[in-house]
């Protein structure tokens, strides 16, 4: 019993080495893909888990938890979920003003522009603000419609070469809008976590040579257990066929 619980106890602590957290939860397979990409290629190690019903999960080491964030962070992950015009006007049942359905109409748009230019190679985020057409009854002061434009991007992405579609794009889109009064703004991607090769752990202190060591000295420890085990019953077996043999004689 007593050798049953320290085995029980190497194993335990075997099981606490190199654990992993979720990360991400309730995400798509998409989402995760990317995610798992994201951290990989950064030393990361990770993995992608299937919660059931098209939902995902990430899991990482307990150690790599705070960079895990702060990469998915500057990746700009999961991305965002932009809504289409007909999932804007899907209909509620009830009737709305015409500033309500203006206001409507104006986010739709900003969706569908942002969606479009997110899809543009090395486009990590977009938001684009629609302004329509606005009238004062009161002053009868009339002010055209305008359009913000921000996209965060990495270095190698063509979008910096793009900025004059960019702004055609939106001016068609957006009733009355001219490309004079779309303003864009590009945010140049930069990496700012360490790479693996420069951290500071000592390669003997890493996850993997723990979990290694501690899977190779319980092996051992089990080993060694079962030895001193299987020699005593081998001395008392000797011992208890000499006591037969001098009874005999």
């Amino acid at each position: 019993m007593k050798y049953f619980c320290l085995l029980l106890a190497v194993f335990s602590s075997l099981l606490l080495v190199g654990c992993k957290e979720s990360l991400y939860a309730n995400i798509s397979e998409k989402d995760a893909n990317e995610m798992l990409s994201a951290l990989l290629r950064r030393g990361v190690q990770a993995e992608k888990v299937s919660e059931g019903k098209g939902l995902y999960y990430v899991a990482v080491e307990t150690e790599d938890m705070v960079r895990a964030l702060d990469i998915i962070r500057e990746n700009s992950l999961p991305r965002t979920d932009y809504k289409s015009l007909g999932t804007v006007f899907s209909g509620d049942g009830m009737i709305s003003s015409q500033l309500e359905e203006q206001a409507r109409f104006a986010y739709a748009l900003s969706q569908e522009l942002s969606d479009t230019f997110s899809k543009i190679d090395g486009v990590l985020d977009s938001r684009v603000h629609v302004t329509l057409v606005q009238h004062e009854q009161a002053s009868g002061i009339t002010t055209p419609p305008s359009a913000a434009v921000f996209i965060r991007h990495t270095p190698t992405s063509p979008v910096v070469n793009m900025v004059g579609e960019i702004r055609e794009t939106t001016a068609k889109a957006v009733p009355g809008l001219t490309r004079e009064r779309v303003n864009v703004m590009l945010e140049d991607y930069r990496e700012k976590i360490l790479p693996p090769a420069l951290k500071t752990i000592p390669w003997y202190l890493r996850s993997e040579v723990l979990a290694g060591l501690g899977f190779l000295g319980g092996v051992v420890l089990s080993l060694l257990i079962l030895l001193v085990m299987y020699k005593r019953k081998v001395v008392s077996f000797s011992f208890v066929k000499t006591q037969k043999e001098e009874k005999e004689s």
